[in-house]
């Protein structure tokens, strides 16, 4: 049987540090969420020189099109495999320590890049302020609310939370006390495995109305 696959998304990424922007040390690796539902909508990963690509079938025994995976979310750990890159590369996306460079893509072609900090399903959360009552609020990356309670006793410094239900992604934690005074923000990323194995940081991907420009993407390093 005849087999065709098209592009669902695809990223080119540069270095601005070589005269030619070419850089092809990266891997990009689905997350286990992301990887499921490769198998479910039965896509393929490929790589060619400096640019990456998520392709679906559009002919074949896994057919599918670009209506059926609207909307759809696809997270991947970006690797990179060049131990010079922090000397060549500026420090505003270089990691901190127990944390990952986060790229959500967004409508216009972009990446929105930040930093997040690595935690573990279940981790214990440092509350930032000193004054009673402060609220705590836990939101997914889309802004889903999971959590949301108040601290009152003084002694308490730390909130457990248990994340093994919703697992592997972005969230967004704020507090600030009653009443309101300023808010304080952590961004993390949940991930079990990381401490074994650390990596760069995450690319998160969203499929959105496709045209011939839609979802296709360039992630461009700035030189130190």
């Amino acid at each position: 049987m005849k087999t065709r696959y098209d592009i669902l998304i695809s990223v080119l990424i540069e270095h601005k540090h070589f005269s030619d922007r070419f850089f092809d040390a990266f891997e990009l690796k689905p997350d286990k969420k992301t990887k499921t539902s490769i198998q479910r909508f039965g896509l393929l990963e490929k790589k060619i020189r400096n640019t990456w690509f998520l392709l679906y079938q559009s002919v074949g025994p896994r057919k599918t099109n670009v209506d059926a995976l609207m909307h759809k979310e696809f997270t991947f750990i970006l690797d990179i495999k060049d131990n010079g890159f922090e000397q060549y590369t500026s420090s505003s996306v270089i990691p901190q320590p127990n944390a990952i460079q986060f790229f959500a893509a967004t409508i216009d072609n972009q990446f929105f890049s930040s930093p997040r900090f690595i935690e573990n399903t279940i981790f214990d959360y440092t509350i930032q302020h000193t004054e009673r009552p402060v609220n705590i609020k836990l939101k997914k990356l889309k802004g889903e609310v999971l959590k949301d309670t108040s601290i009152i006793e003084p002694t308490i410094k730390t909130y457990t939370f248990d994340l093994t239900t919703t697992g592997e992604q972005a969230y967004d934690i704020s507090e600030n006390t009653l009443p309101f005074t300023d808010e304080k923000k952590r961004e993390i990323f949940v991930h079990e495995g990381y401490f074994n194995d650390p990596f760069y940081g995450m690319l998160y991907f969203q499929v959105f109305q496709a045209d011939e420009n839609t979802n296709r993407y360039k992630l461009v390093f700035e030189k130190k």
